[in-house]
């Protein structure tokens, strides 16, 4: 996998997780106190999640070709991560039953 190849797909992913804290905000904008406080621990996550994941980019931005493996790897475990942060903090949004 060439850099440009791996720089597009973490680009991607970081957009990805740009996304994911974006919903969890816009939710606890939407939501009712209750809701906005079962989402925060959820979203505090994420947004750890996303720092971590800032972090790796500029790793990769500043890296060598021979650690663009494992920068890659550890941005897609915080992927996962938010994915499954995301996922928790979904059965708290507003209007789930609809």
């Amino acid at each position: 996998m060439n850099e440009k190849t791996v720089k597009e797909q973490l680009q991607t992913e970081l957009a990805n997780l740009q996304s994911i804290v974006d919903e969890v905000k816009l939710q606890m904008h939407l939501g009712a106190k209750e809701v906005q406080d079962n989402l925060q621990p959820h979203l505090e996550e994420l947004e750890h999640e996303l720092r971590q994941a800032k972090e790796k980019w500029e790793q990769f931005e500043s890296s060598s070709e021979s650690a663009w493996e494992e920068i890659q790897t550890g941005f897609s475990k915080s992927l996962k991560s938010m994915q499954q942060a995301f996922e928790k903090a979904k059965k708290h949004f507003p209007d789930q039953d609809k």
